[in-house]
């Protein structure tokens, strides 16, 4: 998860655009948020816990720029403590000032901060972003040019990033070797935008130009736009020669309106939904989503059984996205307040409720229950991904295998657990075919097969 974004506007200041941006992406990270901007050689770095609205509200004291990069935070590596918010900023002697924010998860992580340790280097908190940033911060002591450091980085790290950063006046985007995580380009009136997700360029009246390549730098300045295509990167992949996009970028993270990884993601969902009408001839009334991220799912499965889509949840817009609070307790609690059932709809009615996937179950369990109390005569769940058994290391919060339901339970055992009237799931390959996949996807929370290696560190945690 996380947001990430960079702007630069040569001679004027870019503060609106940023928050803008940061504010179209909260659903990707509601922990933390933060914003740094160069004005010449002045740095200047505002970051705290809390939404944008709330940190951003006033603009803070001080902070102007005509370069700028911002995130929005859901913690993967290290907790959610201010010290691990970003950007990052490091400014140090024998080195100019960067700061950079990122989104994705490294897999070497502690190795690497181990080996940098060793050498006398602090870190401020626990987070891969930081890490990042050092190693170029170390790398550009030693008499490495940005651009050389930046690919001595990418040489060292394993994992998923896609970072935007700011030095010398210039904005920097950076997508690690497999584009693991979204990262667009697009085009302002007077300027350039670097954003996780395509609204933030869309608010911001920005042209979408395109996504960065895996391995791709791409380097902003009052000269333009220029891209530094990796050299070695089919070699430093293993012989690897495509991509490995995240599947549940479109599964859940991603808004309905954005493009990502090339394909609206809002036809994506609703070809998901088709593919399990297909294969579905379940007698049913309603069919039911659970707003928001399955709503797309729901209403490709309605039109293509000519079933009526109604909202028999109605979702209260002021709660967050229950599967990113950093605690199941909150999660828990998140259900209660967020969902109220129509029960005018659902009363003695047959219903198909759709979602759009099933990571530790907890949350659907209290949604059948809350549907069935009030009135539904059947509940039959649809799923719009498949059963997901395995951890994620690439920047989805799924870390312990156990805690996944689908690892433990079958099919049925699932059902049984969510006390479901039935229950069916996308299988990979439906959920490839949806996605124009021609193994530019990665599927590995769905069928253990990571495209990128695991330290030992991180295999021991699964």
């Amino acid at each position: 998860m996380c947001g990430v974004i960079g702007v630069f506007a040569a001679g004027r200041d870019t503060f609106d655009e940023v928050v803008a941006g940061l504010f179209q992406m909260q659903h990707r990270g509601q922990d933390a948020c933060g914003i740094a901007m160069a004005d010449g050689d002045r740095f200047s770095l505002y970051k705290a816990t809390g939404l944008v609205k709330e940190v951003f509200g006033l603009r803070p004291e001080g902070m102007q720029g005509s370069v700028a990069c911002g995130h929005v935070r859901y913690p993967t590596q290290g907790g959610n403590q201010a010290c691990n918010a970003q950007p990052h900023l490091i400014h140090e002697e024998g080195c100019a000032p960067l700061a950079l924010s990122s989104n994705g998860d490294v897999t070497n992580y502690w190795n690497l901060r181990a080996e940098y340790e060793a050498r006398g280097v602090t870190f401020a908190g626990s987070n891969d972003a930081e890490l990042i940033l050092r190693i170029i911060v170390e790398a550009r002591k030693e008499g490495a040019s940005l651009l050389d450091a930046i690919r001595f980085m990418q040489r060292t790290l394993r994992g998923a990033y896609s970072a935007c950063m700011v030095s010398e006046g210039r904005l920097w985007g950076i997508r690690d070797l497999y584009a693991v995580r979204p990262m667009s380009l697009g085009r302002l009136e007077d300027g350039w935008m670097l954003a996780s997700e395509t609204p933030a360029i869309d608010i911001n009246r920005g042209r979408i130009e395109r996504e960065l390549e895996p391995g791709e730098v791409v380097e902003i300045s009052a000269a333009g736009c220029s891209s530094h295509l990796h050299p070695d990167l089919i070699a430093l992949r293993g012989g690897r020669t495509t991509a490995a996009h995240c599947s549940f970028e479109h599964v859940y993270f991603s808004r309905p309106d954005s493009k990502t990884f090339g394909l609206r993601v809002y036809e994506a969902r609703k070809r998901m939904g088709a593919w399990l009408a297909d294969r579905d001839n379940t007698p049913a009334d309603i069919v039911v989503p659970v707003p928001d991220s399955s709503t797309a799912v729901a209403l490709g499965y309605a039109q293509r059984r000519g079933i009526p889509f109604e909202f028999g949840l109605v979702r209260n817009h002021y709660v967050g996205r229950t599967f990113i609070s950093p605690t199941q307790e909150r999660r828990d609690e998140g259900v209660r307040f967020k969902f109220n059932p129509n029960a005018d709809l659902l009363e003695g009615r047959r219903v198909i409720l759709v979602d759009d996937s099933i990571v530790r179950g907890t949350t659907l369990r209290k949604i059948v229950r809350m549907v069935r109390n009030a009135g539904a005569a059947e509940v039959h769940l649809r799923i719009g991904s498949p059963v997901t058994r395995h951890s994620c290391f690439y920047g989805v919060d799924t870390p312990d295998e156990q805690s996944l339901i689908g690892n433990r339970l079958d099919a049925e055992g699932i059902r049984e657990h969510l006390t479901a009237d039935s229950l069916a799931f996308m299988t990979v390959e439906g959920l490839q075919s949806c996605l124009d996949d021609h193994g530019q996807f990665c599927v590995a929370c769905f069928d253990g097969n990571y495209p990128i290696a695991l330290s030992e560190t991180k295999q021991a945690e699964a």
